[in-house]
Order: structure tokens, then C-alpha cells, then sequence
């Protein structure tokens, strides 16, 4: 089955998705479904060094593109696709990103775009969906579920971190970035990543992490 849709004037976004009849982690799924907390969180730290260069020597704004290529890492893992929808599981054809983003008196406010693989593309459409900066703070979300949820608090280099959930049954995953630091010639990012072990294992951590740290060193090179 698929589904197109659009969450609105501003932009459009893909929704197409399938059905899983026959999902490979049904036993972990079953298992972690009557829990009432069924997310966990990990933290580590990605070199960004690479990837500052490459967005600064095309002038894409550096906290925007930290997530699209995160993003890009994890939308080529299909089990960070993997979501509950209307009590089914579902395999969504690409992920989107959200993200918290300042707004006026000190608060911020929640900004959804489209995932494009075409960076330039990408950077071109978020111009015309981000607020200025003294847009009052909006707290709207979307009814989609295909979505990775991002913020960052950039003067902090934590070296664990939390997020708020509700919904047990959410299969978001959701993403901080933390303070630069340098080392040596590295510029070390802290990403603090919780996800629901409905749908996640080790295992997908693992390739993702490896996923990660290839598109953040070589950004051109996954394009």
C-alpha cells in the first residue's frame, strides 16, 4: 500500500510507504510492545571537521545540514524507516527531518522539512520554510509519523542526554547535537540518539554509527 500526501502550503512531502506482512523482529517487537518505556538512549561522538569544510565552503548553515546528513546516514537503513501506523507496522520510502529552532524571547519552535538527496535542492527548499528570527514560537507538529525528530544545544558538550517521549509505541528516533570541540585536527560532535527498541537493536546502532562517521568524513562523497 501506499499513500501520497501534503502537510501544507509551504511544502510538500512524500508519505509513500508499505505494509510489512512479514517483519524480521516480530519476537523483539512483541516482546518490547507492552512496555511502557520501551526507548533507550546512547551517546557518541561523530568528526565534523569534513563536513564544517564542505558546508562552509558552500555556505548551507552548519546546524540544519549536521541533521540532513545524519539524516542521509540513517534513510539508508531500513530500520530506521520502520514505524507503527494505524496499529500496523509500516516501511516508509524516506524519513524526514524536524527540528527544534530558535524563535523570539529566548523559546523555539518546531520546523519540519522534506528530505531531498539532492543537497543543493534541499538547502534551496529550507530557505523558504525557516522562520525568521523574530518569529513568535510555534509548537505544531504533524500527524505523520515518518519523521526524525532533531535539536542541538550548542554550548553544551554533553556527554549523555534524554529526551522527552510519550508514546511508547513511536518509532521516531530522536537526535541532539552538542558543543564542538577540537582535537588535533578533529572537530568532535556529541550526538545524543534515542530510539525505541520496537524497532531498533545493537545491531542498526552499529551500522549507523559506521554510516555516520563515513557521510560526516566524506559529505561530498555520499551525495
Amino acid at each position: 500500500m501506499s499513500v501520497t500526501g501534503d502537510t501544507g502550503a509551504r511544502y510538500s512531502l512524500s508519505l509513500m510507504y508499505r505494509v510489512v506482512e512479514t517483519y524480521y523482529r516480530q519476537p523483539v517487537f512483541d516482546f518490547y510492545r507492552a512496555s511502557r518505556n520501551p526507548f533507550y538512549s546512547l551517546t557518541f561522538e561523530l568528526d565534523a571537521a569534513p563536513l564544517k569544510e564542505f558546508l562552509e565552503r558552500h555556505d548551507y548553515p552548519v546546524y540544519l545540514n549536521l541533521c540532513y546528513f545524519f539524516l542521509r546516514a540513517m534513510q539508508s537503513l531500513e530500520d530506521f524507516r520502520y514505524r507503527l501506523l494505524d496499529d500496523r507496522i509500516v516501511l516508509y520510502d524516506a524519513i524526514h527531518p524536524g527540528l527544534t529552532y530558535p524563535a523570539a524571547g529566548g523559546l523555539f519552535s518546531f520546523v519540519h522539512f522534506t528530505y531531498d538527496p539532492d543537497v543543493e535542492r534541499f538547502n534551496r527548499a529550507a530557505r523558504d520554510v525557516l522562520p525568521p528570527p523574530a518569529a513568535p514560537a510555534s509548537l505544531e507538529t504533524l500527524e505523520h509519523t515518518n519523521y526524525v525528530f532533531f535539536t542541538a544545544i550548542p554550548g553544551v558538550p554533553f556527554t549523555s542526554f534524554a529526551h522527552a517521549s510519550d508514546d511508547p509505541a513511536h518509532g521516531a528516533p530522536r537526535v541532539a547535537f552538542g558543543k564542538f570541540r577540537r582535537d588535533g585536527s578533529r572537530l568532535l560532535v556529541p550526538v545524543g540518539l534515542q530510539v525505541n527498541h520496537l524497532f531498533i537493536d545493537g545491531r542498526a546502532l552499529g551500522e549507523l554509527y559506521d554510516r555516520a562517521t563515513a557521510v560526516f568524513s566524506d559529505p561530498a562523497g555520499t551525495l
